[in-house]
């Protein structure tokens, strides 16, 4: 068994923009309110400081957040080996720390922390053993989802609670803050997105009305404005505003009537947010991400009648890029108050599962 609390390692190569990098920070936090003592190792702290500006990339070691944040580089003290080793999203460990590791009696737990996916085959592969070609350990799959069948996903066990007390006062306090006001009688977007995204032919949509103000978080897109700036086109108002923190983030996505959201962590918040989302996927090579879209769709809009579901299905389909028929953008704006109650329900439902974090400890207490 293993001792509690346990000394917990992630480390982290960062390949994809600000998500795998905020994952493991939301990680190594979520696991430190619970008393864990975590130490995160990054390979590129400049993309988290984007997040948490805070922090010194320089340093060879802070406090953030309650755990500790490490540079990860090939000439790096890795220090005492934790009991709890997790791999994101399938990096590879130094060779000096698997020899220490397999060293070990009881050898450490070692979990690879998967990318999220809706696929029916996630199911029969979470918490499958691999061994290690070159040591005598087994890493096991650990991957985030949507069912009881999987590892869940992150959540702080306040969210909900706080997402449920966030009224109309707190978002006009929240919106002030970072220099919004909203135009009366405009639907609230907020827009993250990949380059890769058809951001002009949406701006393009939108200002054929009905009114809506798009929020626009810098360096997301050039077609946007510099923070603090707007733009009006038609019935399309865009706004520029700062690049957000998470926690304010999470608030961002609270305040808006639709999000459009990018990559893995960000579209979990949004489905936290229990508000409308369309999810840009990570592109990939060979078009995979269109495998996991059409995944997730079948199992997001499985609760919605056909009419909504078809709607959402489409404008999710043109936005990553597998349908090239302009969506029914008018469509989808009459169908926000059901999509809105959908959001809810679907919130509810992945709160009844078990939550990432906690799966993780208890998984690595049966293995160690």
């Amino acid at each position: 068994m293993m001792r509690e609390p346990p000394t917990i390692a992630i480390f982290c190569q960062v390949l994809d923009n600000h998500g795998d990098v905020g994952v493991c920070w939301r990680l190594a936090r979520r696991l430190a309110r619970d008393g864990k003592q975590v130490t995160l190792w990054a390979d590129d702290l400049n993309r988290l400081q984007r997040l948490r500006p805070a922090i010194d990339p320089s340093a060879a070691q802070q406090p953030l957040d309650g755990f500790t944040l490490c540079p990860w580089s090939d000439a790096a003290p890795l220090g005492v080996v934790a009991d709890l080793v997790v791999s994101a999203f399938g990096c590879r460990l130094p060779e000096g720390y698997l020899v220490r590791m397999a060293a070990m009696t009881p050898a450490p737990a070692w979990v690879n922390l998967e990318y999220l996916s809706a696929e029916p085959w996630v199911e029969a592969s979470h918490l499958l053993p691999s061994p290690n070609p070159r040591v005598p350990l087994l890493e096991y799959f650990f991957f985030p989802g949507f069912t009881q069948r999987t590892g869940g996903l992150l959540r702080e066990p306040d969210l909900v609670v706080q997402r449920a007390a966030f009224d109309v006062n707190a978002k006009k306090r929240f919106l002030s803050r970072i220099g919004v006001q909203p135009v009366a009688g405009s639907k609230l977007l907020s827009l993250f997105c990949y380059p890769s995204a058809p951001i002009e032919s949406l701006f393009q949509l939108m200002q054929s009305g009905p009114p809506v103000m798009c929020l626009v978080p810098e360096g997301v897109t050039p077609l946007a404005p510099a923070a603090g700036e707007t733009w009006t086109r038609g019935k399309l108002t865009v706004q520029g505003i700062p690049f957000l923190e998470p926690d304010e983030y999470d608030h961002l996505l609270w305040s808006c009537d639709l999000n459009f959201v990018r990559g893995e962590d960000s579209a979990v918040r949004a489905q936290w947010a229990a508000q409308p989302m369309l999810w840009q996927l990570y592109p990939q090579a060979e078009s995979a991400h269109q495998v996991k879209l059409q995944a997730f769709s079948a199992l997001y809009c499985g609760a919605l009648g056909p009419n909504d579901a078809a709607i959402w299905n489409s404008f999710s389909s043109w936005w990553n890029g597998r349908q090239q028929t302009t969506p029914d953008w008018h469509g989808l704006l009459d169908a926000l108050p059901v999509l809105k109650v959908h959001a809810y329900t679907w919130q509810q439902r992945l709160a009844s599962i078990p939550e990432l974090a906690g799966s993780l400890i208890e998984f690595a207490r049966q293995i160690r």
